[in-house]
């Protein structure tokens, strides 16, 4: 009733109507319609055209129309099978929940009915003071009321349930298709039509499972108010009014589809967005380390601000149509529709059966009928108009349909069909099963279509070991990528053991980059299998012996055995391959691929894990760069890159011979550069012999000139100090986020709020003026003055076409401020976020879990939303207050604004003891939502090796134990809700209605007057109805207010969680953290004196270390995984600090003194050109390149000359070739590139930028060794002094000094290495 503002007026307002005032309203609401109208046609017509194309412009609009027309078509088809998997497996709960809201639903409707006769009944005895009967109906009023506010809650209690409900089904479907058959990483590395599916099920599920079950309560709600109302108003009036109502709104809703924008399709791209936005960041995180080395802060920024801004240009375009479509839509269907409500209303009292009587009893009766019957009307007008927009509704429901169905049709077309495993011969392509693996004319395609090896025939027996060779990009890793149906056989037959084309338990792969899953120790061993999957439970003493073998058994004392552990953040590259290792140990089988998996460790342990297996009984199908695995293996694969290919097989007499060589089945004649690469390969391990047996008399001895001291003359350990906030209580994180967002009067948003203010206050005038009409208007229809009556219409349109400006523009710039603010937000804490390596600092820095990517983009915009709507909130009912408080004790005097007050301080009291802490609650489900979304950004990023592995169960299981946190979670916070919601309801919105009819009892026995008179009869009724209305008016701004404490409580979940990042930011940017190191502005080389390496978990890695590093005196780190030699470099780059000693060395300021190339390997977004030139922008690479040459014009192929020659250099420029010599092939070059070619990439840069150090971590050790010495002596040769961490004994020439950490408890040595 009160949405629609039925028409109100007060006595001391009726002189609005003298002429001159008329006037006025008539102008001001000509100027306000005026202006509406100004500005949506000034939206429609802001990109202007030539004249000159009006007729390809028409044409183009019908194209439009057609192309939107086919999009909402798609969309709803979407939406029905969406519908359709829903209903279908919603099964006896899902039903009983639907079941339990229709009967909520008739309920309410029917007490909703009652209470409207009972409320005409009060407003009869008020009239005829009627005391007794009176009391009688107020308590049945209260009754109802309660039993109104219980519906309300269980009603949206149930509609959460359901919300639920389907999106468990939706979840649980989805992951029943993207854990089979890989399907996690072909959507994603393969098929690349979706490209980041998390969002969509992470995101876009929740989002449809809410919209639709709010969709089907409300419809529910309509059509049963609809039923009811329709049949009431039949039973006492001409059939006549339901006609003319559906016209109407029949009519409104067509006029309102033809203006309606393509909603669906907008959200669709909002998503879209918000996704790619989200992703960014989750890219940041995931790779916070490599980029902290490179220094690549400003780019990230770059790309994430550019990402950032793009998606405020959507929401901006989208708030836009949302502000005038809803001027459109208020005006047709509130504001006009309330004055076609109001004739319908008055007309049968005028000249129909309700036509009162001249008796003081008749009209009181009349007053009651009218009381009921506007009730009747009102609802009806409000559930068919409910029903018009639910196409609006629909359309906007299709865009999130259609992206979810898009996902689970892409998942069914990329499993496969449900053909045999075993595949009939004589078809292009089959996988058939044995108790070996072959090779038949195989052809290996990569998903972008090159060609990396033809024709392929090879057969590896069970018992024998196959090496793999070939440089980088050749097709090794991708061979058993065929193997493992991670990409599809294009050509040719395979066979292998085990049914099925994916991997098997008789074919285990150790992939080339380690995988470790969240969870405890045993998991790792046993990965992919559960607890739950072992046929014996993995004991203690299996465990031990499992990780002796690769020398891992200090974990068990180090790490709690129950306890789940980030792996991958807590172990080395090294110790995660050796834990790899370990996981084929456990499961023992027949044959084992190890795909450069051991390139961290020492040839030693290599050498002795290749000695293991075989005495294990399994067979190697190995891929390595190092030539001495030879001794391990029967037969060599020798690849080309070019699609030809070699096998060599060792004589059997003699283990002397390096082998002897076959037919080549595929060689190409053209010595193409990567043939040549894969000639020099060849040559590598054929002199294995050679070289092994020169190991005992390198050309090289080593000399100790400084060691660690002993740990009897050194003191304790400092302590590293963590990456500590320092928490501020809720008002002072309230006060900091004021600080950031409280605008000035100048400022874009300080006009916004002053427009918001300006707004609120012409809504609560328009809202008094059209509550001041209806008094009058009940006194026109006592007093039978049916031409007045005609007058006060007009004046009621008058106000619905400014009412219909205001409300809409009220919600715009509601929206307009929510993005305001998340704009200020999002750029205060990025500006801190992506400096000083604060991202890396509080993933690794803090101690805890801070999930800054899901603050920042998920928690940060439902924080500003939350906030701009509690602003205008306040607003609101602020004004409202001030201005009916005022008209209330007009009429009633003081007691009446005491007994508002009154009730107002006791309900807050009421609601803040039983409200729960909404906001630890809410606090604590943004953890379990942005918990469940990383693990499935994780799943993405892991998705080779985890499919490899086999271990999408694995990953089900996990991620599905995430989910099902978040639905138990949400579950408890429903029932809270619930409970809490009947309560709040009923005091808020129920109750006060029963204090209103109490104040009109009591100024209806204090009129004094001739009650027999017309003109008093319809004074006191003019006065009862307009009092209602402003007692109405002064609960409900009373009702918002005491609301505000719950949304306050609710909202304090977010500014804990926003805030508390940026205290952690703070920290990160202040210099308590860096100890007492220091630099060096005139340092030309790196020392470190007396400086402890110490981790942020206080383990100590090397105890005092002194080591000075010249120009020209290259060192080389060794030591075992996990001794601390990526722990140095974090300590010289500034990512640990130097809690003990002195650190020098060269001025940052001075341009490019030391470059870091990590242990992982990192390729940016962007093109060729970005992935040399990184960190720096193209303009930035320009300079340097015009400055390395030494020209003063700028000639844009001075760069691109220059890069062409690096990559040469590095042995790529055929990438440069492939993507048909253009430097501006953009791709998600992580996925197209092998691990030795990122490698290479990085070297690339280390060549372009041309530091006087380059800190190599172990970043060449996916590449042979051959191109591994060709790279260092370019490094040598450009006159960089490299400071190494490797394993490979291969390098020690290329260095002077030898940094050798011994144990990785704080011992070590200097040697010097004398060629």
């Amino acid at each position: 009733m009160t949405s629609l503002q039925l028409l109100q007026l007060t006595e001391r307002g009726r002189s609005l109507f003298s002429s001159g005032r008329r006037k006025a309203l008539l102008v001001a609401s000509g100027i306000i319609v005026a202006g509406g109208t100004a500005a949506y046609m000034q939206s429609r017509s802001r990109v202007r055209r030539p004249n000159g194309i009006d007729k390809e412009l028409d044409d183009g609009k019908n194209k439009n129309n057609v192309i939107k027309k086919s999009r909402q078509k798609k969309g709803l088809k979407s939406l029905q099978v969406l519908a359709a998997i829903l209903l279908s497996h919603m099964g006896r709960m899902g039903a009983r929940d639907l079941l339990a809201l229709v009967a909520t639903v008739v309920l309410r409707t029917a007490v909703s009915n009652r209470l409207a006769k009972v409320q005409g009944f009060l407003f009869r005895s008020a009239f005829l003071r009627r005391v007794p009967a009176f009391v009688q109906l107020i308590v049945e009023n209260i009754i109802l009321c309660f039993v109104q506010s219980a519906l309300y809650s269980t009603s949206k209690y149930i509609t959460g349930t359901l919300s639920l409900r389907f999106r468990k089904i939706l979840t649980k479907l989805i992951h029943a298709q993207y854990f089979q058959n890989m399907i996690y990483y072909k959507m994603s590395h393969v098929d690349g039509r979706i490209t980041n599916p998390e969002q969509r099920i992470a995101s876009d599920v929740p989002r449809f499972c809410s919209e639709l079950s709010d969709l089907v309560q409300e419809d529910l709600i309509a059509v049963t108010d609809g039923l009811l109302y329709s049949w009431r108003l039949c039973s006492y009036a001409s059939p006549k009014y339901i006609l003319w109502i559906l016209a109407y709104v029949v009519g409104a809703g067509a006029t309102i589809r033809n203006f309606s924008p393509a909603f669906g399709k907008l959200m669709s791209e909002e998503q879209q967005l918000e996704g790619e936005y989200r992703q960014l960041h989750s890219r940041l995180r995931t790779h916070a380390e490599s980029i902290a080395f490179y220094g690549g802060e400003t780019r990230e920024s770059s790309h994430i601000q550019q990402k950032f801004k793009s998606l405020v240009r959507h929401l901006k375009k989208v708030q836009h149509d949302h502000w005038w479509f809803g001027m459109v839509q208020d005006f047709l269907l509130k504001y006009l529709g309330a004055t076609v409500a109001v004739i319908l209303i008055i007309e049968p009292f005028f000249s129909g059966t309700l036509r009162p009587d001249t008796s003081t009893l008749g009209r009181a009766e009349m007053l009651s009928n009218l009381r009921y019957h506007t009730s009747v009307i009102i609802s009806l007008f409000q559930s068919l108009g409910t029903l018009s927009i639910s196409s609006r509704r629909l359309n906007r429901l299709s865009g999130y349909a259609d992206r979810i169905h898009e996902l689970m049709a892409v998942s069914r077309e990329l499993s496969p069909k449900d053909v045999p495993s075993l595949q009939r011969r004589g078809s292009k392509n089959y996988i058939t099963q044995a108790d070996y693996i072959e090779f038949d004319k195989v052809k290996v395609v990569t998903p972008s279509g090159n060609v990396l090896v033809e024709d392929l025939t090879l057969k590896v027996e069970s018992g024998s070991n196959l090496l793999i060779t070939g440089p980088n990009g050749s097709g090794k890793s991708s061979l058993f990528r065929v193997l493992g149906g991670l990409w599809p056989l294009v050509s040719g037959h395979i066979v292998k053991p085990g049914v099925g084309s994916d991997l098997n338990n008789e074919i285990f792969y150790v992939p080339q980059r380690p995988y470790t899953a969240v969870g405890t120790l045993r998991d790792q061993l046993i990965y992919p299998l559960t607890s739950d999957q072992q046929v014996e439970p993995l004991t203690h003493n299996e465990m031990l012996e499992l990780l002796k073998n690769v020398d891992l058994e200090y974990l068990l004392n180090r790490y709690p055995p129950e306890k789940e552990i980030n792996w991958g953040e807590e172990l080395s590259l090294g110790e995660q391959q050796r834990l790899g290792m370990a996981r084929l140990f456990y499961h023992k089988p027949k044959f084992a691929i190890l795909d450069e998996c051991t390139s961290a460790v020492t040839t030693d342990m290599e050498e002795r894990f290749c000695a293991k297996v075989r005495a294990m009984g399994t067979s190697c199908i190995t891929i390595s760069h190092r030539p001495a695995l030879v001794a391990f293996h029967d037969v060599v694969l020798s690849l080309d890159g070019e699609g030809g290919w070699r096998v060599n097989y060792k004589r059997e007499d003699s283990r002397a011979h390096s082998g002897t060589d076959t037919e080549f089945p595929k060689l190409k004649s053209s010595e193409t550069e990567r043939q040549s690469d894969a000639m020099a390969v060849q040559r590598a391990f054929e002199d294995t012999r050679n070289e092994s047996s020169s190991k005992s008399t390198q050309s090289y001895f080593s000399e100790v000139i400084a060691t660690s001291p002993s740990e009897e003359i050194t003191s304790s350990v400092p302590v590293v100090p963590q990456l500590r906030n320092d928490p501020r209580v809720l008002p002072l994180r309230i006060a900091a986020m004021f600080k950031v967002l409280v605008p000035t009067v100048l400022d874009k948003q300080g006009a916004q709020l002053l427009a918001v203010a300006l707004l609120v206050f012409s809504r609560t005038w328009i809202s008094d003026r059209i509550a001041s009409l209806n008094g009058t208007t009940v006194k026109y229809v006592l007093e039978q003055d049916k031409a007045a009556f005609i007058r006060l219409i007009g004046v009621s349109v008058l106000q619905s076409a400014a009412s219909s400006f205001v409300a809409p523009s009220l919600r715009h710039l509601t929206a307009r401020l929510a993005l305001g603010w998340r704009i200020k937000l999002t750029s205060h804490l990025l500006k801190n976020y992506l400096s000083n390596n604060a991202y890396y600092k509080v993933f690794q820095m803090s101690g805890v879990n801070i999930d800054a990517d899901q603050r920042i983009t998920q928690d940060l915009e439902k924080l500003t939303t939350d906030l701009s709507g509690l602003v205008t909130g306040m607003v609101k009912p602020t004004v409202d207050i001030l201005w009916f408080t005022w008209r209330m004790k007009m009429l009633t005097g003081r007691r009446g604004v005491a007994i508002l007050y009154a009730y107002m301080l006791l309900g807050l009291g009421f609601l803040r003891s039983v409200t729960p802490d909404f906001g630890d609650l809410g606090n604590r489900e943004q953890e379990l939502e942005g918990s469940f979304r990383f693990m499935h950004e994780r799943l993405r990023t892991h998705a080779e090796s985890v499919a490899f592995f086999g271990g999408g169960a694995r990953e089900k299981a996990m991620i599905e134990s995430r989910f099902n946190e978040v639905l138990v979670h949400a579950k408890t916070l429903l029932k809270k809700k619930w409970l809490f919601g009947v309560l709040d309801d009923f005091v808020t919105k129920q109750l006060p209605h029963n204090v209103t009819w109490g104040l009109s009892l009591l100024y209806a026995m204090e009129h004094k007057a001739d009650r027999s008179l017309t003109s008093t009869q319809g004074e006191l009724a003019h006065a009862l109805r307009f009092l209602a209305s402003v007692v109405s008016q002064s609960f409900l701004a009373f009702g918002d207010i005491l609301e505000l404490h719950r949304k306050f409580i609710e909202l304090s979940g977010g500014v804990n969680r926003i805030f508390e990042l940026e205290e952690y930011l703070e920290a990160a940017q202040s210099d308590e953290t860096v100890g007492t190191s220091s630099q060096s502005d005139e340092g030309d080389g790196i020392s470190f004196l007396e400086v402890d390496i110490i981790t942020p978990a206080q383990k100590l890695l090397a105890r005092r270390l002194t080591c000075d590093i010249l120009p020209g005196k290259s060192l080389l780190l060794t030591g075992p995984n996990g001794s601390g030699k990526s722990s140095v470099f974090r300590a010289l780059r500034g990512l640990w600090p130097i809690v003990d000693g002195r650190l020098v060395k060269p001025s940052s300021s001075s341009e490019c003194s030391i470059f870091y190339i990590p242990q992982k390997p990192y390729t940016c977004l962007g093109s060729l050109r970005d992935q040399i030139i990184y960190p720096l922008s193209y303009q930035q690479a320009q300079n340097r390149a015009l400055s390395l040459y030494q020209q003063g014009e700028i000639d844009t192929d001075i760069l691109d000359t220059h890069l062409k020659r690096i990559l040469e250099n590095v042995k790529l420029s055929y990438l440069f070739e492939r993507e048909g010599s253009s430097w501006d092939a953009s791709h998600n070059w992580e996925d197209i590139l092998s691990l030795g070619e990122q490698q290479r990439l990085g070297m690339a840069r280390l060549f372009f930028h041309k530091p006087r150090f380059g800190i190599l971590d172990e970043c060449t050790n996916a590449t042979s060794v051959d191109v591994e010495e060709h790279l260092y002596r370019l490094a040598r040769d450009l006159g960089i002094t490299v400071i190494t961490s490797s394993q490979r004994p291969a390098l020690i020439p290329f260095h002077s000094m030898e940094l050798r950490l011994i144990d990785g408890e704080g011992k070590w040595e200097l040697r010097s290495i004398k060629q």
